[in-house]
């Protein structure tokens, strides 16, 4: 109980914890009074109650001397009218000295006891309560012959009576505590109305006076939050109580004494840093400078658990400004572009470098991934409205910028910088100008690296048009077919070493950076210039085969780019088929339903890739109007040997051809799958069976003749 007493306590704060002991305090000291109250009023309206019913009784008794003395019950009767007629009385009996009832008010007269007890008015000489319940009082006073008036005395008896034989009876009335009860409850809701308000006002008063005591506090924690931050203010307000003076001076002795380190260190170290850690042209760290830099940053995040952020940027299209303007104009580019980043850091915290020709690196300290992202989209920004004049040009720069978390977990320099520098990277194959932000550590440098490489080789071949069309023929398997031939076209790219790159490869790095929609229009642009090019040596009724990816269905513009290539190279669409896989359909059925009618009605036709069966497979096939259906090359590498893939490719065949649509059979790579294939009556095959790929050029250069 104590432990989750402190822990309540330690995760409240101090005018949480001040308005609740003091708000309890008021509650509790606001209960006690209105008890009080209450309680001392109450005794007070029932000693004057009481004193009421006295001379009541007192009253009835000095009216009922005739009644008694004459055994007269019409005097009895009157002095009873006039005493019920007062408030609160119900009842009233007046009874003989013998204590025999003489006569009582008519609703007592049912079930009472006409005599009561002589020991009970023994030694009765004044009015006095006779009994009490919770409900009523009944107060008893003895009927005296003694009047209060001498002159009536004296007439009424020719003689002194004696002391012994004064009383003659005596009255008893019953009085209820109605009003008593009454009198208590508006008293109390009077006190509980008077204390609420009470209350409310020191409740209202209280929560003022505690914001206003830890308005301070929370005024020098947010000042403190800003200093870790790197933000120093050289002093905090002292004005407050004196506690808060307390801590406020102290903070503002630390602060001074950190200044003056600080600017104790910078006086050591200037004149070193200005000859050789500085880069001479811009004024910023160099890379001998930056690094020392970074191994501290990298340190401070396994000793004092900070987190910082490395930024490493890259210009683009600074060289057209250094090849079209001479190295003056791009050093002065330089000394802009770096006017511009000195905006977005904080001084004597952050660090920025130039490490490069047109590279920068920056360290973001204390800051969170989130807070860098949004500085270099800013710096993205700013660096994009930018315009470079020189010799009356007017030059348009970018910047393409990586970033990477530094926690606890960052290694070393080097895998730190490779890190970042892919991270960059994949900032210029994402389409440049922007930024990436890298901040997993699933991936292995190597492995980055190695994608990051992959993907610079994609953006210059792509700008240099240095990628391989393919070209496979899809033979029909029909003898009576009657229309051109098929033919896929495949995209292959060469590594630095002049090898074939794998499909799996080169695909991961293009879609890891974003790269596959631009590598669809290129592929798309290329493939129908060759074939306008080649179209006096091209059949007409041939049909092409292009694969597009789940990017480019995504895009809005798409449908409106091929239609202007096809304008562009004057290609009949009815020769062009386009390709998309089945996962990419089933994940995007709506987008796919569109794209597929927009190809239709340019007049182009549609082919499923890779189709693999299962449960809801041909409804998304007719739903989507399917030209062509390529079944998937899993099914035919032991078509002979497996009699479930036998029965699942006879299947997708026939409910194909049911819904007319022609089928492919992919990757028929042995005669044995070939022979098997055309036995079940699908349409085409392409693999190694058939024939394998060639360069685009080569099978429109050998291809039946006919203009497109």
């Amino acid at each position: 109980m104590k432990a989750m007493l402190n822990k309540l306590i330690n995760k409240t704060s101090i005018r949480f914890q001040l308005f609740i002991t003091v708000a309890s305090g008021i509650v509790l000291l606001l209960a006690a009074l209105i008890y009080a109250s209450t309680w001392v009023s109450d005794q007070q309206v029932r000693k004057l109650l009481v004193e009421q019913g006295k001379q009541v009784s007192a009253n009835l008794a000095s009216n009922s001397q005739l009644a008694l003395l004459y055994d007269s019950v019409e005097n009895a009767e009157h002095a009873i009218k006039s005493t019920l007629a007062f408030p609160g009385v119900s009842g009233v009996h007046i009874y003989k000295a013998d204590a025999t009832l003489f006569y009582c008010s008519d609703k007592d007269k049912k079930g009472h006891n006409h005599r009561m007890h002589a020991s009970d008015v023994v030694g009765l000489t004044a009015p006095k309560i006779f009994s009490e319940n919770r409900n009523r009082w009944k107060f008893i006073a003895p009927v005296s012959t003694r009047a209060h008036d001498q002159a009536i005395q004296e007439q009424l008896f020719s003689e002194q009576a004696n002391e012994d034989e004064d009383i003659i009876g005596y009255v008893v009335i019953t009085s209820s505590k109605g009003s008593l009860k009454s009198i208590d409850k508006g008293i109390l809701f009077s006190n509980f109305s008077i204390a609420f308000i009470i209350g409310l006002l020191l409740l209202l008063i209280l929560q003022k006076t505690m914001q206003r005591l830890t308005q301070p506090l929370y005024s020098i924690a947010n000042i403190m939050k800003k200093t870790e931050q790197g933000e120093y203010q050289s002093q905090v307000n002292t004005d407050g109580p004196h506690e808060i003076h307390t801590i406020a001076r102290a903070y503002n002795r630390m602060i001074s004494a950190l200044t003056e380190r600080d600017e104790q260190l910078r006086k050591q170290n200037i004149h070193l840093e200005k000859q050789a850690i500085h880069d001479h042209l811009t004024g910023l760290l160099n890379r001998s400078g930056f690094e020392p830099g970074l191994q501290i940053a990298i340190d401070e995040c396994k000793t004092m658990d900070a987190h910082h952020a490395l930024c490493y940027m890259d210009l683009d299209r600074f060289k057209i400004v250094n090849d079209s303007c001479g190295h003056n104009a791009g050093d002065e580019l330089l000394k802009n572009i770096s006017t511009i980043f000195k905006k977005h850091i904080r001084e004597g915290s952050d660090l920025l470098a130039r490490v490069g020709g047109d590279e920068f690196a920056l360290i973001l300290k204390n800051c969170s991934i989130e807070k860098a992202q949004s500085i270099g989209d800013k710096i993205c920004e700013d660096i994009k409205n930018y315009r470079f004049n020189w010799d009356d040009k007017t030059f348009f720069i970018g910047v393409s910028i990586g970033i990477i978390a530094l926690d606890e977990n960052t290694g070393k320099i080097a895998d730190v910088t490779s890190r970042v520098d892919s991270a960059c990277y994949a900032a210029k194959a994402s389409g440049r100008g922007q930024v990436y932000v890298l901040d997993s550590m699933a991936d292995e440098p190597s492995d980055i690296n190695n994608e990051t490489n992959i993907a610079r080789q994609i953006i210059d071949q792509l700008e240099n048009n240095m990628f391989r069309l393919l070209c496979q023929l899809i033979s029909s398997l029909k003898e009576n077919n009657k229309t051109g031939q098929l033919f896929e076209i495949k995209l292959q790219m060469l590594n630095n070493d002049g090898e074939a790159l794998s499909t799996e490869k080169f695909q991961a790095a293009a879609e890891r950076y974003g790269l596959m929609a631009r590598i669809d229009h290129w592929l798309i642009a290329n493939t129908l210039k060759q074939l306008h090019q080649h179209a006096d040596k091209t059949h007409t009724n041939n049909l092409y085969m292009i694969g597009i990816c789940a990017t480019s269905l995504n895009d809005e513009n798409f449908i409106r780019f091929i239609d202007e290539q096809l304008q562009t190279f004057r290609i009949k669409p009815g020769c062009i088929c386009f390709e998309i896989t089945e996962t990419t359909t089933i994940n995007n059925i709506d987008k796919a339903s569109r794209f597929i009618k927009q190809v239709h009605d340019l007049g182009c036709s549609v082919a499923l890739d890779d189709f693999v069966s299962n449960s809801s497979s041909f409804a998304h096939v007719h739903q989507m109007d399917i030209d062509y259906l390529k079944i998937h090359g899993d099914f035919f590498k032991d078509l002979t040997k497996n009699p479930v893939n036998h029965v699942m490719t006879k299947s997708i065949n026939e409910i194909a051809h049911i819904l007319d649509i022609k089928t492919v059979a992919e990757h028929v790579d042995d005669p044995a799958s070939l022979e098997e294939v055309t036995a079940l009556g699908i349409d085409y095959a392409q693999g190694k069976a058939i024939i394998e790929p060639v360069l685009l050029t080569e099978c429109l250069k050998h291809n039946v003749a006919g203009k497109m």
